[in-house]
């Protein structure tokens, strides 16, 4: 196995706020109360250096501690996940705004932290697939992260954790 900084394996995922809400947060079948051991596995993946994530979603996370005071102390407590911005991101990122100017420009909210253009730059950049919670928008005109995700200049797959639990074949009881 091959050493990548203070992990034992490459990134193969970047994971979004609403994510790791869904599992910190009272969701019907992903919270740690509910399903423990997919936080476990996810855990393990973390640890391991397989799943990352973006300084920007730190950002969101830390945001008022908007998202919930357990999520802000366990993501104060694992920075090391959230990786700093890149600057093939940011050129990534220049290429999005003429089709899709504002979803980058934060849904016309710049005064709040908005990730999902740096998790789409990040996965793409790095070759990860993305999980996120999000559903794609029926609304041409106003996409969301897995709609932009989807167009043919990005390319990158997105799961969910329930698709990241049937990818990685983990069984619940």
């Amino acid at each position: 196995m091959e050493q990548v900084g203070l992990f034992t394996k490459s990134a193969e995922y970047t994971i979004d706020s609403c994510a790791l809400m869904a599992i910190f947060n009272d969701e019907p079948w992903t919270s740690k109360s509910t399903t423990p051991g997919l936080w476990e596995r996810i855990v393990d993946l973390i640890n391991d250096g397989v799943i990352i994530s973006h300084a920007e979603v730190l950002s969101e996370i830390k945001k008022d501690g908007a998202k919930g005071e357990e999520l802000f102390n366990w993501a104060n407590s694992n920075v090391t996940i959230f990786k700093p911005y890149d600057e093939e991101e940011c050129k990534l990122i220049g290429t999005m705004s003429g089709k899709y100017g504002e979803f980058v420009n934060n849904y016309g909210k710049p005064s709040d932290a908005h990730a999902d253009p740096w998790l789409i730059a990040q996965a793409k950049i790095r070759g990860l697939i993305l999980i996120s919670q999000e559903t794609r928008s029926g609304n041409p005109k106003t996409p969301k992260l897995p709609n932009v995700a989807d167009d043919p200049q990005y390319g990158v797959k997105v799961l969910d954790l329930w698709g990241l639990a049937k990818e990685h074949e983990w069984r619940f009881r």
